[in-house]
């Protein structure tokens, strides 16, 4: 797929043309500043969009955009998706991963026998969790930290990690 899930918008905010989007985006600020394009899904289409403004209420980002500047103008654009082409990420330091890089990958202890798979990271004030479907069922939470993940191998699609007594 050619684009990366960024968000949802969820409603209005006032009369204006502003929306509010509840955003899974990291770089929000780099991701909604002025003149930045995004995609809207739009059954199978992607609607391009330009960036007006931006700015954080009551923990949602609220966005104008296309030089939309009445609530009956964006009400068409509610529940929808938004995305970003995958063209537009920008380069990574080793090491760094993006989240969509993450999700779906094989997770195998020190001795290389299967313990999940990723299916969704969540970010908390301590740090990034992996979210696990264990393969004997159930799920875990495995800290995004070098002293748990030892390797990272996306062209292998897997992640090694040293579980401590408890983790899993």
């Amino acid at each position: 797929m050619d684009y990366i899930y960024i968000g949802k918008i969820i409603g209005t905010h006032g009369i204006k043309g502003e929306v509010k989007v509840k955003s899974d985006s990291d770089f929000k600020t780099e991701r909604f500043k002025e003149n930045s394009i995004l995609y809207v899904k739009r059954g199978e289409e992607m609607v391009k969009i330009t960036i007006n403004s931006h700015r954080v209420h009551n923990k949602f980002d609220l966005i104008t955009f296309n030089d939309l500047t009445n609530i009956n103008d964006v009400l068409d654009y509610i529940s929808r998706e938004i995305y970003i082409h995958k063209d537009q990420l920008p380069e990574l330091a080793e090491d760094e991963y993006y989240y969509h890089q993450l999700i779906g990958l094989k997770v195998c202890d020190d001795n290389e026998k299967t313990v999940g798979e990723i299916t969704d990271v969540r970010e908390y004030p301590q740090g990034a969790m992996l979210i696990l479907k264990k393969s004997e069922g159930g799920e875990a939470m495995v800290p995004f930290v070098e002293a748990f993940v030892k390797k990272v191998d996306l062209e292998k699609r897997q992640v090694i990690i040293t579980p401590i007594e408890g983790l899993l």
